[in-house]
């Protein structure tokens, strides 16, 4: 079934307060026209929707809101942040709707507790109208049956903005890492995204940062990438602010809920360096020619990694492995530039061109 002129719900984990699946919301919805010619396109999630998380009545809302969204919509976009592992739940429902349409756009494939898992997922996806994936290791599990196309977030108006207002560092004009060329404000030095899903407790992760950091006396963001009051960042990111502060360091605590995707962008692309281990924070630092390591604890930040061919210095499993990357690329303070080098192998443009040509929808 074709979705060209349908009315297309996104499916996604919207109304959580993460960046990443609101960067994946807004990116879907500035370009519907290219993603679903002729569709009409619709989020049922407000932006907090799920913020009452755990009072009662906030399943009783998400079943709502997916009991609207199956009666209007002709057609289902999973959008970006999408992890296929298993089919449960109003996913695993919605697939037994009559004469609906399914696309997965931007999503990832396993990896699986079980074969039976694996089976169940590769052969529903093979029922979609389309299919991309974001990383080498799902497009392996689906058997050819996808398309690799990278992340969504390559397709943003924001990327293409940004690079408007400052020249990649992989090009001849390369402007320095944390150089301000925006007008917007000062270096926001090393920026540390830390996530409350990765295993290490917030003062584990503050005594390892604190370590790392020994060397350089550089300023130091912390940024809570994930703003749900309960779900999400804020907590650990402010454990290791307040730790850092106590060692005498100069740190500034921001968070999405505050900054809105504007705000992230900004200070991503004002970093000299970024450490993160939310996998937005890396992805859209990438996008923007800023230096970046991964602390790795989900196999989609490796696979990220991979893909963009990222030093090996660059992707750890924990903040205390990434003292290197301090050294190489961090200039000293009032030295006013820095390498002009970036530690991945694939250049941006061709990332994004690959997402541009995979998520085009084939004409019939």
């Amino acid at each position: 079934m074709s979705f060209q002129g349908s009315r297309i719900q996104l499916l996604g984990y919207f109304g959580w307060g993460n960046f990443g699946d609101d960067l994946f919301r807004e990116v879907c919805q500035e370009r519907a026209e290219m993603l679903w010619p002729q569709g009409l396109v619709r989020v049922f999630e407000g932006q907090r929707q799920n913020f009452s998380h755990p009072r009662p009545d906030a399943a009783l809302r998400r079943l709502w809101a997916s009991a609207r969204g199956s009666l209007w919509a002709t057609g289902f976009a999973h959008c970006g942040g999408s992890v296929f592992t298993e089919l449960r739940g109003t996913a695993a429902l919605r697939l037994k709707l009559p004469g609906r349409a399914f696309e997965a756009l931007g999503i990832s494939v396993g990896p699986f507790d079980a074969p039976a898992d694996q089976g169940a997922v590769v052969a529903a996806l093979k029922g979609f109208s389309r299919v991309v994936v974001r990383d080498q290791e799902s497009f392996d599990r689906l058997r050819g049956d996808g398309v690799l196309g990278g992340d969504l977030a390559a397709l943003s108006r924001r990327v293409r903005t940004s690079a408007d207002r400052r020249v990649s560092v992989e090009g001849s004009q390369a402007s320095p890492p944390g150089r301000d060329t925006t007008g917007q404000g000062h270096s926001a030095g090393i920026v540390i995204c830390p996530s409350q899903a990765a295993p290490e407790s917030a003062e584990d992760a503050a005594a390892q940062i604190a370590a790392t950091l020994a060397s350089t006396d550089e300023r130091i963001c912390v940024l809570a990438l994930n703003a749900h009051p309960h779900l999400g960042d804020h907590v650990k990111a402010s454990v290791i602010a307040d730790e850092l502060q106590k060692g005498g360091r100069s740190v500034e605590l921001l968070d999405y809920g505050s900054l809105g995707i504007d705000g992230v962008f900004d200070v991503l692309g004002r970093a000299r360096l970024v450490w993160s281990q939310r996998l937005h924070g890396a992805i859209v630092s990438y996008l923007l020619g800023t230096p970046v390591a991964i602390v790795d604890h989900h196999e989609k930040c490796g696979a990220f990694a991979r893909d963009i061919g990222l030093d090996a210095r660059f992707l750890a499993r924990e903040f205390s492995e990434l003292a290197a990357t301090v050294d190489s690329l961090v200039p000293a303070r009032g030295s006013g530039a820095g390498t002009g080098t970036v530690p991945w192998t694939r250049p941006v443009a061709d990332y994004v061109a690959r997402a541009e040509a995979a998520y085009r929808p084939s004409t019939p």
